[in-house]
């Protein structure tokens, strides 16, 4: 069954607003991560929690990204 081109649209918008949350959870994980990695005493099991956090976040933003592209096509 075809998608009209309203759900089509409508569908755009809210991946798009995904994308930006998406990106704005990664910016403040990057963040995290860099603080723990540049301290002086470094707490590596929060340092691992922040990359894995990191990763998780990266790999739902692609998934996303991949979904926005395909709908532009």
């Amino acid at each position: 069954m075809r998608m009209s081109t309203m759900q089509i649209i409508n569908m755009r918008r809210e991946l798009a607003e995904q994308c930006k949350t998406a990106t704005r959870a990664w910016l403040a994980a990057r963040a995290v991560y860099r603080r723990l990695h540049e301290a002086q005493v470094k707490d590596f099991m929060a340092l691992r929690d922040a990359a894995r956090r990191l990763d998780q976040i990266e790999r739902g933003r692609a998934a996303l990204l991949r979904d926005l592209k395909a709908l532009a096509d």
